[in-house]
């Protein structure tokens, strides 16, 4: 019974040693190649595309859109009449202001009645003034030789002083009156320009020469900028810049001229390629980030605002590659037909290891999966 058993169990092992050794021998050993490939190392940015020149405008008044001169996608020069505003009792100030300069000016002529009456006054004082002195030096001379009273000569002397206060003033009158019609005529003109100024805000004009990206209002709306959106139109170039945000941890690695490789959502599963023209070097505290700015090498019909993600290029180089499943503990690899073998190794690439030293290109490492 003993022996028996021996048997069976001898069998037994007999078969599980059969069985485990063609186990390990249909289990397929993988292995793959050290490579030398170009590696890219890149950092992520997000933005917006952005007209060079792109301006929103806005009004500085209220009132109702009276009329709206162009539509979206017209191209305008700076200075053009985009809207019209309704100016309210604008225009009938400024007429009332022009009536009353008009008369102004026409009092200040040389040949005007208004002057003619003034200087008429100081003929007639003036003539005044001569009787009365001729006719106090007469008395004058009556009184020394004793033929008319001391009443006589003061009478004289008081009308000779009448005469000449009379004159002096109607001279001083003259001039204050010119004087006092210069100033009114400055007032009125400051006052003319400043209502014009005003009149001017009501014509909504383009601040700068291209497109009009976008109208906010239609005729019959009412601008209220104190307490609402003020927004008329938008006006954009044609040339186009990308605006990107970066990590603030990436500052020194982002530079002028590096290569970004840009996609949008107008250009599904296309990647475009452009440069960087400027680094602003103010991070914005609240996001922990700062701005770049790119230019496309090809250009393409994007539209503004439109959402930009961009990969930029900060290093390019030759490495020796192997899969990251090729690695042991302590860094060791096993090379087809050397056996175990200590590498250095550098950086990862997803799901590959950057060797340093230990193997060379071409090398066989095992795989484990």
């Amino acid at each position: 019974m003993k022996r028996y058993f021996f048997i069976i169990l001898f069998l037994i092992f007999i078969l599980s040693g059969v069985s485990f050794y063609k186990i390990v021998q249909l289990k397929k050993v993988k292995f793959a190649t050290a490579q030398e490939r170009t590696v890219k190392k890149v950092v992520y940015a997000s933005g917006y595309v952005k007209p060079i020149q792109y301006v929103i405008v806005e009004s500085e008044v209220s009132g109702y859109v009276k009329k709206i001169y162009v539509k979206e996608g017209d191209w305008v020069k700076k200075g053009d009449l985009l809207a019209e505003l309704e100016p309210r009792g604008l225009p009938s100030k400024i007429a009332e202001i022009e009536k009353r300069l008009a008369l102004v000016e026409e009092r200040l002529r040389s040949d005007s009645e208004y002057l003619k009456s003034l200087r008429n006054e100081i003929e007639i004082a003036q003539s005044t003034y001569h009787l009365d002195e001729k006719k106090l030096l007469r008395r004058r001379e009556l009184y020394e030789e004793g033929l008319i009273s001391r009443e006589a000569l003061e009478e004289a002397e008081r009308s000779y002083r009448a005469s000449k206060e009379a004159l002096e003033k109607a001279k001083n009158l003259y001039v204050d009156t010119i004087k006092a019609l210069k100033t009114e005529r400055e007032t009125l003109l400051k006052e003319k320009e400043a209502l014009k100024e005003e009149l001017a805000k009501y014509y909504v004009r383009a601040p700068i020469s291209g497109k009009v990206l976008k109208k906010y209002v239609e005729v019959g709306d009412f601008i209220y900028p104190i307490f609402s959106e003020n927004k008329l139109f938008s006006l954009g170039s044609s040339e186009k810049e990308i605006l990107l945000e970066v990590d603030e941890e990436y500052a020194s690695f982002v530079k002028e001229g590096q290569k970004v490789y840009l996609t949008f959502d107008s250009f599904p599963e296309k990647v475009f390629e452009g440069t960087l023209t400027q680094i602003i070097r103010e991070v914005d505290r609240t996001k922990r980030s700062f701005m770049v700015k790119a230019k496309l090498k090809e250009e393409i019909n994007l539209p503004a605002l439109a959402t930009a993600e961009g990969n930029i290029l900060v290093e390019e180089r030759k490495a020796l590659l192997i899969p990251q499943k090729a690695l042991l503990p302590g860094d060791i690899v096993e090379v087809k037909g050397r056996g175990r073998v200590k590498i250095k190794r550098g950086e990862r690439f997803e799901d590959y290891i950057e060797v340093i030293s230990g193997i060379k290109a071409g090398e066989e490492v095992r795989i484990f999966e």
